[in-house]
């Protein structure tokens, strides 16, 4: 072991979790007991536009400042914590419900995920490091601030949106993959529809790429079910 590699729940990885949570908890619970739209407009655009083009700009910067590793085959933005953050710094634009149906399950459910079990090799300072947690982090943050500060609903039609609409994206995203291909070490692999991420993740107990498909996404479906369990609750008590 290199002293330098990412070690899963070691000292750094629980820290890095600590900030991120800790930071986005405090600051939705504390916005809740005042939250006011005008007061809180700018900085709402502010953090929007940081989700859409922190996304949009990674690819540009990871080819310049580490182009063994990557490739423009292999840096495409549409993952789905891509997809997530652009549908969360729209909703933050627009308030449209729809936006906001996507983000709050994909992004909370695999950009958690993401955070918990992160497909990296190396700790911080490295590169992969900082840009997986900040661009991860990032959309946690805004999606408690939307859901405890803002208190946006999310209802069961909601739950049906988040799953049609990922049935809709995710043979169109297989196909781009196909269509990209890549060099050998910069294939692209947007979620990871071609092969498991390199590190530990519930994946390593699936069937190789795509056919995971196939057992995973009824645990999608569940995870999404129990994070719309809270507002399934909310609704019986204001009944």
């Amino acid at each position: 072991m290199t002293s330098n590699e990412f070690i899963l729940f070691g000292s750094t990885h629980i820290l890095t979790l600590f900030i991120i949570f800790g930071a986005s908890f405090a600051f939705s619970f504390y916005v809740k007991n005042d939250y006011n739209e005008i007061r809180y407009a700018m900085f709402e655009k502010i953090l929007a536009y940081l989700l859409i083009f922190n996304e949009l700009l990674k690819p540009f910067y990871l080819n310049y400042f580490s182009p063994e590793d990557y490739n423009w085959t292999n840096t495409i933005p549409l993952h789905a914590c891509h997809f997530s953050s652009y549908a969360t710094g729209l909703f933050l634009i627009t308030r449209n419900q729809k936006f906001f149906d996507f983000a709050y399950f994909w992004g909370l459910g695999g950009g958690t995920m993401a955070l918990l079990t992160p497909d990296i090799e190396f700790t911080f300072p490295d590169l992969d490091f900082i840009t997986l947690f900040s661009g991860h982090g990032l959309l946690f943050f805004a999606l408690l601030y939307i859901a405890i500060g803002i208190k946006q609903n999310i209802t069961f039609e909601s739950y049906k949106n988040a799953i049609k609409f990922s049935l809709y994206i995710l043979p169109v995203v297989y196909i781009i993959n196909v269509l990209v291909g890549g060099e050998p070490g910069f294939e692209a692999n947007l979620w990871y529809l071609m092969k498991a991420p390199t590190g530990e993740s519930l994946m390593s107990f699936f069937p190789s790429p795509p056919l995971h498909v196939i057992p995973l996404f009824p645990i999608v479906m569940f995870v999404f079910y129990l994070l719309y369990l809270p507002y399934k609750f909310k609704e019986k008590n204001n009944d």
